[in-house]
């Protein structure tokens, strides 16, 4: 007769040992998914120049800066505000290249452009004609911080008017920053 129990219970042994170690685990162990997992993408620093067409030249625009244009070139609108990395801040030329446009001299007259570093003025420029321009001057050390982002403002006093579809425009800029 026992070889009898153990022959008809044995389809309830197999369940009832899983039911008491599960029973035994309560609360032992927390049971719940892998935490999911995220490639980590740690974007190359920021250089000291930006040309207006490089594929990763929105990094480096703080505000006033918009689209790309003919593949090489960005409108700007009243102040642009780039974002460039220095290492360091001795014999540095800064470098920009940029457009005053016919139509900006023919409605509002004469303008001015004037850079900043960091807040902090540095030299203005006065056009009262229309062409693409290139300054390339010493930058002073005093205004810029070494191993750290710096703040590169370029302001005008003319532009264009909203039409009410997009931003005011004021010139057009190729690129900018520091080279040695």
């Amino acid at each position: 007769m026992r070889g009898r129990i153990v022959e008809r219970g044995s389809w309830i042994v197999g369940p009832l040992i899983a039911a008491l170690a599960l029973a035994g685990c309560q609360g032992d162990v927390a049971v719940h998914p892998p935490d999911k997992q995220q490639a980590v993408h740690r974007p190359e620093p920021l250089g000291p120049f930006v040309q207006m067409n490089q594929p990763d030249a929105e990094r480096y625009f703080v505000s006033g800066v918009y689209g790309l244009e003919a593949a090489t070139w960005r409108w700007c609108g009243r102040q642009a505000v780039l974002r460039v990395r220095l290492k360091g801040t001795e014999d540095l030329r800064y470098v920009m290249k940029f457009a005053v446009v016919r139509e900006v001299i023919a409605r509002r007259g004469p303008m001015n452009l004037r850079v900043l570093f960091n807040d902090k003025p540095w030299k203005s420029w006065h056009y009262e004609k229309d062409g693409i321009y290139e300054v390339e001057e010493p930058a002073p050390a005093n205004l810029l911080k070494p191993e750290a982002d710096n703040l590169v403002t370029i302001e005008t006093d003319k532009t264009l008017p909203s039409d009410g579809k997009g931003p005011e425009l004021g010139f057009i800029l190729v690129h900018a920053g520091f080279r040695p």
